[in-house]
C-alpha cells in the first residue's frame, strides 16, 4: 500500500468497518500516508467501540469515516469468519504505538503526544526517544481535563500548528479522543492521527500490561479488570451483554428464510426519470473477493459526484465484505455531498441493516416514488439556509451538520447573522432542525457557540423541530439542557 493506494475495502462486522491488515501492513500504510501529506484518521476499535457504536450514532459514523480502522479486540477477530472473510490479525493500539514510533525514527518523522495525565505524554516521549535516539519528538501537551465540548480546542490546535508533527498520538480515552480527531482532521496539517487510549501509560509504566502469556491466550481483559475493577468491571459486563445479544440477533437474521418481495423493476423509463433528477442507476452484484470489492468501489469513484440508486434486490444477503464496500461507496458519495440509495432490499437484508443501525446511514427505498422523494429532498434540503423577517432570523439546519459540512454552512450563517446584528434589528434566532438527520460534536460545538453569541448580544435563540435521531446525540453529549431549554 502506498500513498496513492487506499486502505483495503473494510469488513463490516456488527455494522462497524474494520480494515483487514496486519501490524506490518498498518504501519506501512501510515508511513505512506505521512509521505503523501494528506491528513488521515486512524482508529483502533475493540468490542467496547462496537458496543458504543450501537448506542451512539456519532461513534458509528466516525468509524465509518475513518481512513483506517484496526481490529483491537479478540472477539471481533474471532467472530469475523461468521460475517464473511476472516480478519488477518488483531492489531492492538498498545502494540502499534511503539512500533510506529520505531518506524518514525527510521523514517525521520516527527511525533507528538497529546493527552494522558499531566507529565505522562512527556515521559512517554522521553522513553521512546531513549529507545530510538534518532526519533524526533515534536512536542507533548496534556490539557486540563474537561468534557470534549468544553476543551480549549483553539489552544490545542495552535500548539499542533506550531509543532507540525507527522504523527499525532491522542490519549484522551475512547471515544473522546476519536471524536476530537474527527472534529479537526479535515482542517489541520497532521498527516497521521491515531487515538491511543492508555498506550502512553503503558509505555511509562503508569499502567502495567498483562504478562505476555495472558495476551497470547486472550485474557488480557481479565488482567485489566483485576487491576482496575472499579472502572472496568461494569464496562466489560456491558460489553459481554452486548456481544451475546448482538451475536444472537445476527444468528437469527442469518437463519431467516429468504423471502423476495414484489417491487418495481427499474426499466428504461424509470432510469431516465431518475437520471433527470441527477441520479445514476446501477444493479448490485455479489462480491466474491477482495479484488472484486476493490474494483466495485473504484468503479464508483467518479460516479459519486451524483446520487447513486443501487438496485440490491437480487442479493439475498450481504456479507461483511459486501457491506463494507457499500459503506465505502456511500462514504465517497457523502464526501461529494451526494448519497447512495439502496433500492428494494429483501426483508432479510433490510433487517440486517436495521439491526446494525445502518438504516440511519443508508437511504433505503422500496418503491420508485420513494426514490424520487429522497432525491428531491436531497436537492432541496442538503445545504440548509437562512430567512430573515421582522427581527426574526430562521436558521434552517442542513441534513447533516458535521465537521465536513460545517465550514460552508458556517460562512453562510455567520455572514447573515453579523450583517443583521450590525444593523441592530435582530431580536430572535430560531434554529429549524426539521431537516437535520445527523449531527456530530463539531456541529454541537457550532450551536453552543451560536447560543453564547446570541446570549451575549441579548438575542434569544431556540431550536425547534428536532427529531429523535439527532436528539440522541444531544443527550449523549449532555448538551440537551443547554441547547434545548430556554
Amino acid at each position: 500500500m502506498d500513498s496513492h493506494d487506499p486502505a483495503p475495502v473494510p469488513l463490516a462486522i456488527f455494522g462497524v468497518p474494520f480494515h483487514n491488515v496486519t501490524f506490518e501492513e498498518a504501519v506501512d500504510w501510515m508511513v505512506a500516508r505521512v509521505r503523501s501529506g494528506r491528513p488521515a484518521n486512524i482508529a483502533t476499535a475493540n468490542l467496547d467501540f462496537v458496543t458504543q457504536a450501537w448506542r451512539d450514532p456519532e461513534v458509528q459514523r466516525l468509524l465509518i469515516d475513518a481512513d483506517l480502522v484496526l481490529a483491537d479486540g479478540f472477539p471481533i477477530v474471532k467472530l469475523s469468519p461468521f460475517f464473511g472473510p476472516p480478519l488477518k490479525d488483531r492489531v492492538t493500539g498498545s502494540d502499534l504505538t511503539p512500533l510506529l514510533a520505531e518506524r518514525a525514527a527510521r523514517e525521520g518523522f516527527k511525533i507528538y503526544g497529546l493527552g494522558s495525565a499531566d507529565g505522562v505524554a512527556r515521559q512517554a516521549m522521553k522513553i521512546l526517544k531513549k529507545r530510538h535516539p534518532d526519533l524526533k519528538v515534536a512536542g507533548t501537551y496534556s490539557p486540563p481535563f474537561a468534557p470534549l465540548l468544553e476543551m480549549d480546542h483553539r489552544a490545542i490546535l495552535q500548539r499542533l500548528e506550531n509543532a507540525r508533527p507527522d504523527i499525532l498520538f491522542v490519549a484522551f480515552g475512547a471515544p473522546k479522543q476519536d471524536k476530537f480527531i474527527s472534529m479537526h482532521v479535515r482542517g489541520w496539517n497532521v498527516p497521521v492521527s491515531m487515538g491511543v487510549g492508555g498506550s502512553l501509560d503503558f509505555i511509562t509504566g503508569e499502567q502495567k500490561r498483562s504478562p505476555v502469556w495472558l495476551q497470547h491466550i486472550h485474557l488480557e481483559w481479565l488482567w485489566r479488570v483485576c487491576r482496575n475493577p472499579k472502572r472496568l468491571f461494569s464496562r466489560y459486563v456491558a460489553n459481554m451483554r452486548f456481544l451475546l445479544s448482538a451475536s444472537r440477533q445476527m444468528w437469527l437474521i442469518h437463519r431467516m428464510p429468504d423471502k423476495p418481495v414484489s417491487f418495481q423493476t427499474l426499466e428504461n423509463a424509470e432510469r431516465k426519470r431518475l437520471e433527470s433528477l441527477g441520479a445514476v442507476v446501477e444493479r448490485f452484484q455479489a462480491l466474491a473477493t477482495e479484488e472484486t470489492a476493490r474494483q466495485f468501489v473504484a468503479a464508483f469513484s467518479e460516479t459519486t459526484r451524483k446520487n447513486i440508486v443501487l438496485d440490491i434486490h437480487p442479493i439475498p444477503w450481504l456479507n461483511s465484505l459486501e457491506l463494507g464496500a457499500l459503506l465505502e461507496v456511500n462514504k465517497l458519495s457523502r464526501a461529494n455531498g451526494k448519497r447512495l440509495i439502496l433500492y428494494a432490499p429483501r426483508p432479510k437484508v433490510k433487517r440486517l441493516l436495521f439491526t446494525c443501525g445502518l438504516t440511519d446511514y443508508f437511504d433505503i427505498a422500496a418503491r420508485m416514488d420513494e426514490v424520487e422523494s429522497i432525491l428531491v429532498n436531497l436537492t432541496e434540503h442538503m445545504e440548509g439556509g437562512t430567512v430573515y423577517e421582522e427581527g426574526l432570523l430562521t436558521l434552517e439546519l442542513p441534513m447533516e451538520l458535521t465537521a465536513a459540512t460545517l465550514p460552508d454552512f458556517e460562512k453562510q450563517a455567520d455572514f447573515i447573522h453579523h450583517e443583521l446584528k450590525e444593523q441592530g434589528i435582530l431580536k430572535t434566532v430560531s434554529v429549524d432542525a426539521a431537516q437535520l438527520d445527523f449531527i456530530d460534536s463539531a456541529g454541537l460545538g457550532f450551536l453552543i457557540a451560536l447560543k453564547k453569541v446570541t446570549q451575549d448580544e441579548g438575542v434569544s435563540m431556540a431550536i425547534a423541530n428536532l427529531s429523535e435521531k439527532p436528539r440522541r446525540t444531544f443527550e449523549i453529549a449532555r448538551v440537551d439542557k443547554v441547547l434545548l431549554h430556554a
